[in-house]
Parts: C-alpha cells; structure tokens; sequence
C-alpha cells in the first residue's frame, strides 16, 4: 500500500510539473514566440486547443505557472497553447497585447496580435493533430480584452472564450455572433473596474466599458433577450445568463473578488477570490461542449 501511495504521488508531481514547449515564428517581420503543452500519452486522435492569454507586463511562462491549466489539460485530453505578447524591460520579462484600447506598447504601436494569433494557429495545426473546430480562448486582464478581439475580428474560429478580469476595449464587435461567451469578474476588481470607468489601482490609466455593458452590446448583437436569469451558485458567485439563440452570453460575478486568477497559484489569488473556485477548471467546463466551422474559418 505504501509503494502504490508514493507511485501515486509521484504521478501527481509529474502532471503538476508538466510544462510546455518554447516555439517562435516570424510574423510581420518579428519574431514571436508561444509555448506549446500537449499532454501525455500522445495520441493520433485530433485534440481540442486552448488559448490562455497572459495579463499586461505578464509572460507566457507566468500565466501557465500561475493558471496551472495544464493539470486540467492533462485531466482532460486537450492542448495548451501559451502566447508571448511584446515590449519587456530590460531583464524583465513583462508583456502587452494590442486590445484595440490597450494596452502598453503593443497598443501604442499597433502590434498585429491578431495576425500572430493566426499564424499560430497555422504552425500548431501543422505540427499537431488539432481538431480545429475546437479551438477556445481565455486570458486574464489585457489578455482577457484580446480574447474579446479575437472572436470579434475572426468570426467562427473560436467556439467559445472565458475573459477573465478584462473587458471589451473596441467599438463594436459584429463577428463574434456564434462564439459562446463566459466573462469571469470580481466586483471589487481595482484595474478593471467591474461598472468601468478607470480603476483607482489601474497601470494602463484607461477608461473602461462596464463588464455589463461589454456583455450586453455582444448579447443585442446576436439577438439575444434582453432579459436575463441570475442563479446564484454553492460558491457564493452569481452566474447571469442572456437568453440568446444561438451562442450563450454569461457572466460570472463573484462578490468581492479583485484583480486575479480565481484558484490560482497563489496566496493573493487565494485571498482575494475564494480558493475553492477555479478559473481554470471553469473554463474548460463552459467551452468544451463548443464548437466552430473550424478551417473553413481561418482565412478572412
């Protein structure tokens, strides 16, 4: 008994050390760079792909330390993909993505994370066997805020996108109809301010759009009701659902909550959003039912 019970220690040490692999590419003549988790054993059968998006002055490295998705991807069955935004300091390994309103240098100078999205996208499917109608995003923060672009700007790509403490930084978001919708905040959130507006702990110092507001412009645009069900769930969160007819929109409040990963790896996550939610299973538990047009989507 005591053999086996070390054994299964040990495999649990071994998943929860998993890490994934640095690839790069050259897109508009940068060099970017992601990291690549495919879990164990290998198979030929195709693999769902997720998306986790690192916060402003984050890394991939740091997101995939601090989500530890990959002990969910390993539970599972399905592939993590890990992208670098630009910019960093000098020995500092920190971040932004171009949102559309922010943030960092990325968004002052126009950074095409789109188009490396894309590109991505394309070296992963040639590289693995992806099952490409399947294929989901999440991210925290800034990273939360180019999730909402991606599905916007690359109409039936994503199946479904869980934002986490973002908003929606653009004008308007007409193509994202069929992409499902789970957005994850806390009402004490100080960066991004839950009502908007700009966030007395805020970095970037931008003016943002209401969660609600961000949820109800995608909610009109894909003919949703404009009346919603509030269910207040075991963990004290509320969970609001648009009564739409084709892709959900749904909103997951927890009260108190700030400017984190729920569950994360760390002693602040735990403190400031309830330890016993995780973001990172939460996310896999809304978007894998999902599915998209797959390759018939990635040229626009």
């Amino acid at each position: 008994m005591r053999t086996l019970l070390m054994l299964l220690g040990m495999l649990c040490l071994t998943v929860q050390a998993a890490e994934g692999q640095d690839h790069t590419l050259t897109v508009n003549g940068e060099q970017r760079s992601y990291r690549l988790f495919v879990p164990a054993p290998a198979t030929d059968a195709p693999r769902p792909l997720l998306l986790v998006l690192h916060g402003g002055l984050g890394n991939a490295a740091q997101v995939e330390r601090s989500t530890a998705m990959n002990n969910v991807a390993s539970a599972a069955g399905f592939m993590v993909a890990y992208p670098n935004g630009t910019g960093g300091r000098l020995l500092r390994n920190q971040r932004t993505w171009n949102a559309g309103q922010c943030c960092g240098r990325a968004a002052k100078e126009q950074v095409d994370d789109v188009a490396f999205i894309q590109a991505m996208l394309v070296a992963i499917d040639q590289q693995q066997t992806l099952d490409a109608t399947r294929v989901y995003a999440t991210g925290h923060s800034n990273g939360a805020m180019l999730s909402y672009r991606l599905a916007c700007e690359l109409p039936g790509v994503f199946a479904a996108i869980v934002p986490v403490a973002g908003t929606l930084t653009l004008d308007d978001c007409p193509g994202a109809q069929t992409t499902a919708v789970l957005h994850i905040h806390g009402s004490a959130d100080s960066h991004v301010p839950f009502n908007g507006g700009v966030g007395a702990n805020s970095i970037a110092g931008v003016h943002y759009r209401g969660v609600r507001d961000s949820l109800q412009l995608l909610a009109a645009a894909r003919g949703c009701d404009a009346k919603q069900s509030i269910e207040t769930l075991a963990d004290g969160s509320t969970l609001t659902r648009w009564a739409c007819p084709q892709a959900p929109v749904q909103l997951r409040l927890v009260p108190g909550g700030e400017h984190v990963w729920p569950g994360g790896h760390s002693r602040r996550n735990r403190r400031n959003f309830g330890g016993d939610f995780s973001a990172s299973q939460a996310v896999w538990d809304f978007a894998q039912s999902f599915t998209s047009k797959g390759r018939s989507a990635w040229v626009h």
